[in-house]
């Protein structure tokens, strides 16, 4: 029940957890500072002389997320402020780490952020594919880049926002699995042909390159794989392969594979070899959530943990589709379909010219 003669001090916190019922919450005068805890959210709400509408806009959000969200929608516009097809500010900051690795990027995708870096190694190429190198992809997700992830990385069961009754009501009402993210990661990567695996050979049927792409996730606010794999893309362009020297004195089968260093010591692409691309197979992605038959460009962490379903497109600069992967129970319409095609094209012209440097769009 509401508190009609509570006389809390100004600055005084009082802590509680609150039912999705208490929506009376909303309109309690005479209370101060009161803290509410509610699904792992925190806000507060000040007495009436300070209330403003934007703490009134968190509170409902948190006491009935899909409620606010139809409200914005119903006028065109989202809690953030962008319109439905309306992708956030995209970054690409390129050379980051350039003393440890031989190719890396910074990618910001509104507030989610995302370090890729590459580093190489030497291993023995296929016996049926003796010049090719190889190409393998890992994400690292923990505590820092958000309260939805454990210290191994895993999805902390229940951690997604949204009131109880939205709570398992589907696989694309909560993030996916930061593992499932790093397979498609990497099958879209090998199966693009975006990179020329013939040309990270050094000697025939013995010593290739193997390229690894670390992306280090440093704040997770929704949409992660279409920030992974832009990082991906942009380290990959940075990167420059070595020079290398080959010590076959012990015979070809023994031979030793040296790197030769660079003029600059802080830079170990330095005085490299550009690493050949397909830039007209480079993968773009664009992930649209679905919400009561609406589509939502780039969906953000709140988004995402009240969507009725997710489509990601990814197409390459020569406007072909690459994959498609849906998540959720929702039934698209070939109409839907076509306008998510359509908008992932635009996203990879819109992209065309930042994915290979400094820029923002």
């Amino acid at each position: 029940q509401p508190w009609p003669n509570a006389t809390l001090p100004v600055g005084t916190h009082s802590y509680m957890y609150v039912a999705s019922s208490l929506v009376g919450l909303v309109t309690l005068k005479g209370v101060c500072n009161a803290t509410l805890y509610y699904s792992r959210r925190r806000f507060t709400a000040v007495s009436p002389e300070y209330n403003t509408m934007e703490e009134s806009i968190e509170t409902l959000r948190a006491l009935d997320p899909k409620g606010v969200l139809r409200s914005f929608i119903s006028k065109n516009t989202r809690p953030s402020g962008r319109q439905h097809a309306a992708a956030r500010t995209t970054t690409i900051v390129p050379s980051v780490v350039p003393r440890n690795t031989y190719g890396s990027s910074l990618v910001k995708l509104g507030e989610t952020q995302v370090l890729a870096a590459v580093t190489l190694l030497v291993g023995v190429p296929r016996p049926a594919s003796p010049d090719d190198g190889d190409i393998v992809v890992t994400l690292t997700v923990g505590p820092v880049c958000g309260r939805a992830y454990n210290i191994s990385g895993r999805i902390i069961e229940g951690a997604g926002g949204g009131a109880p009754e939205n709570a398992g009501s589907g696989p694309a009402a909560s993030r996916a699995d930061p593992s499932s993210i790093e397979s498609h990661i990497q099958r879209v990567v090998r199966t693009s042909g975006v990179v020329d695996l013939a040309g990270l050979g050094i000697v025939s049927g013995k010593a290739a390159w193997r390229l690894n792409v670390g992306c280090v996730v440093l704040n997770d606010a929704g949409n992660l794989f279409d920030a992974g794999l832009l990082g991906c893309m942009s380290a990959l362009v940075n990167t420059r392969l070595p020079r290398t020297q080959v010590d076959d004195k012990a015979g070809q089968s023994d031979a030793m594979v040296r790197v030769v260093a660079g003029e600059d010591a802080d830079n170990c692409g330095s005085g490299g070899v550009k690493l050949k691309l397909n830039i007209d197979c480079m993968p773009i992605p664009l992930t649209i959530g679905m919400f009561d038959d609406k589509l939502l460009v780039d969906p953000d962490d709140e988004e995402e943990d009240i969507l009725d379903g997710t489509l990601t497109v990814v197409v390459n600069l020569a406007d072909g589709i690459v994959s498609m992967d849906k998540r959720g129970r929702t039934i698209m319409t070939p109409e839907q379909l076509a306008a998510c095609v359509h908008m992932a094209r635009g996203r990879g012209k819109e992209l065309r010219d930042i994915i290979g440097g400094d820029g923002a769009f």
